[in-house]
């Protein structure tokens, strides 16, 4: 009997050895090969994206076919795209890029600024002209010195993270052939969606299923609501932007780039609570360039989509999807950006609301009593609420007619 048990410890032993030992082996590969591997995850991120849709016409036809309509209208969207908005973005973008100032006109500011400082300074007192001038001259070579060295420091990791990534992802084989596999491995993905999703679930423990694909669906919930309904929102907000500033072309107010502008608003339309205000920057300070009337047009042209987005749109587009206060997603906005840089800043809002749904969940599976497995955090709950069933209020008696017979005696 003791040999029989030692012989099972040393085979579960040995089991889990060799589910570790897969695992460390499969990471380490993984690892070997990230830069040949940005096709694939760029992939499963058009999978997440691609798979509502297909999901929903493979009610109507076979999965393979509605994988293919969903490819032709990507298709057509990116055709009609590269068609009718790149080359007049283009344009714009190259006007804009003339129309900032170059060396000379630069010169000719700082010379006029220098010559408007002497003239205040001449009109000052001996001592206080000569303090004034060493104050101002310390701190302009201070500015300077310390300009130049950031900029050079900025050129250089430029230079280095753009050499870097071209030697080590552009150039390499397995790069090009990723995404020359792309639509090929997509196609399969979202094929065989359910019989990966079944593939898994066997795979995992009994134990863990039903936690596992709750954090998944706690996952999808908080990210694909709130990302579908951002970039619906970008688009709605960017064409209402691109429209009002045409109309007010139209009524005399001239506001170049209206093209550029208008998707500049649509992308930045992504960071949560700054970004309207970043969006309606530059079309506010090209407006007052122009005349402070332009400006003040432009700046209440976006003040009523600002409204209008916050009234209307997005209560319903993204209503309640990630349930956070504005002052916290101010807070997760700096900390995500600050770590993870701009992706930090889209996604700022959907971590947060991850991050608090599964510890909800995992602190009321690790309370005592447990919550059961698979019971959702309150807000991600769908079922409605049951109401206790209110019992019929008693009717009154039946008053007697005044033509029935009397009662006997």
């Amino acid at each position: 009997m003791q040999a029989l048990l030692t012989r099972i410890n040393v085979r579960s032993v040995a089991r889990t050895a060799l589910v570790f030992g897969a695992c460390y082996g499969l990471w380490w590969l993984l690892w070997q090969a990230r830069s040949g591997l940005t096709p694939f995850i760029f992939g499963l991120v058009l999978a997440y994206v691609f798979q509502p849709f297909v999901n929903r016409f493979a009610h109507r036809m076979p999965r393979w076919t509605a994988i293919v309509l969903v490819y032709v209208l990507v298709l057509a969207l990116v055709i009609t795209f590269f068609a009718f908005l790149v080359p007049p973005l283009a344009e714009q973008l190259g006007q804009l890029i003339g129309a900032m100032p170059d060396l000379p006109m630069l010169q000719g500011w700082a010379n006029a600024l220098i010559k408007e400082y002497d003239q205040l300074v001449s009109n000052l007192p001996e001592t206080m002209r000569v303090q004034v001038q060493q104050t101002v001259a310390g701190i302009v070579s201070q500015a300077v010195n310390t300009l130049r060295t950031n900029f050079i420091t900025y050129l250089q990791g430029l230079g280095t993270f753009v050499l870097d990534s071209v030697l080590s992802v552009a150039n390499t084989v397995s790069f090009l052939l990723g995404f020359f596999l792309i639509p090929f491995w997509l196609f399969y993905v979202l094929l065989d969606q359910q019989v990966g999703r079944d593939r898994l679930d066997q795979m995992l423990p009994r134990w863990l299923r039903a936690d596992f694909w709750s954090v998944v669906a706690i996952v999808d919930y908080d990210f694909s609501g709130y990302l579908r309904g951002q970039l619906l929102l970008g688009l709605v907000v960017g064409g209402s932007v691109g429209l009002g500033l045409a109309t007010l072309n139209l009524l005399g107010i001239h506001v170049p780039y209206v093209l550029l502008l208008a998707v500049f608003a649509g992308i930045t339309e992504l960071i949560p609570i700054i970004g309207p205000i970043i969006g309606s920057i530059p079309a506010i300070i090209l407006g007052f360039i122009d005349s402070p009337t332009n400006g003040i047009a432009v700046l209440l042209m976006y003040l009523a989509i600002q409204q209008l987005e916050n009234n209307f749109l997005v209560p319903r587009i993204v209503g309640d999807s990630v349930g956070l206060h504005p002052s916290i997603l101010m807070v997760l906005l700096v900390v995500c950006s600050t770590v993870f840089g701009v992706t930090g800043a889209i996604l700022s809002a959907p971590l947060g609301a991850v991050s608090r749904d599964v510890f909800t969940y995992l602190y009321g599976r690790l309370s005592e009593p447990p919550q059961p497995a698979g019971l959702m955090p309150p807000r991600l709950r769908r079922e409605p609420t049951v109401h206790p069933p209110v019992p019929p209020a008693p009717s009154p008696p039946p008053q007697p007619d005044a033509n029935d017979p009397p009662p006997s005696q």
